[in-house]
């Protein structure tokens, strides 16, 4: 009988306790331990995005993301997006080619604050006549690599269109300039304003 008694105890305990969290539980239950686990994701992951406004009420989303097994391996996406979400560019880079926005050596946490700084915009004044003047007769403006199929002529007339710009870290000194007309977005090319030339 006092077996019997014991055992209906230890089964009516077993009833009354929480059960023991499952392998591959990834969050924890903040009634027994007070926080929530973050989620566990695999690799090295961050994201960023913000609202810009642009002159003459041009208003538009800017995207930043970088996603990879290990964060010194991790592929860094810049997206410029319309008010209504359409894409008006994108470009993916290597965080490795970009270590004047990237370090090599950053963890989770340095990555979410390097997706962050990128996404800001390098240009000291963020309209395309910031850009240094391509002169009639040179290889290219002073200080800037034209992208590829840039002319003279269409470089000049975002220039003196004064429409939005935005740059942002492409390299280890350079910054790539996005110049803004309406839903369209142009590589005008990159700026390294420490080269002389």
């Amino acid at each position: 009988m006092k077996r019997w008694g014991l055992s209906l105890l230890a089964l009516a305990l077993a009833a009354c306790t929480p059960p023991a969290a499952q392998k591959g539980d990834e969050t924890a239950d903040a009634s027994t331990t007070g926080t929530t686990a973050p989620l566990q994701q695999d690799g090295c992951n961050a994201q960023f995005s913000r609202d810009w406004s642009a002159v003459g009420s041009q208003y538009y989303v800017i995207e930043a993301e970088a996603h990879g097994d290990t964060c010194a391996t991790a592929t860094a996406t810049m997206r410029l997006k319309s008010r209504d979400g359409a894409v008006l560019f994108e470009r993916s880079y290597q965080t490795a080619q970009v270590p004047l926005a990237f370090n090599p050596n950053s963890d989770q946490t340095g990555l979410r604050e390097e997706v962050e700084g990128w996404a800001s915009n390098t240009a000291d004044t963020p309209t395309a006549d910031w850009l240094p003047a391509w002169r009639g007769g040179a290889a290219r403006p002073p200080g800037f690599t034209p992208a590829s199929g840039m002319t003279r002529n269409r470089y000049e007339q975002f220039r003196g269109a004064q429409g939005p710009l935005f740059c942002f870290p492409d390299g280890g000194e350079s910054n790539a300039c996005v110049g803004m007309q309406g839903d369209t977005a142009t590589l005008l090319g990159s700026l390294t304003p420490e080269r002389a030339d």
